[in-house]
């Protein structure tokens, strides 16, 4: 019986709230916003390719 009441507990989450109501659009828009401004910044700071050794660096 223990394994049968240790098998049903873990079907249920107490702390799990049924009655969550997310905005899921909105929130795609917050992770969207966040991963193009993570993506423009490492963009911006990488290192630029120089064609050969006695290339000039950009500033």
């Amino acid at each position: 019986k223990e394994t049968t009441a240790v098998a049903e507990n873990q079907d249920e989450d107490p702390l799990e709230d049924p009655n969550l109501h997310l905005n899921i659009e909105e929130l795609n828009k917050q992770y969207m916003a966040k991963s193009e401004e993570l993506y423009d910044s490492l963009m911006n700071c990488h290192w630029q390719p120089l064609d050969k050794v006695d290339s000039s660096i950009p500033k």
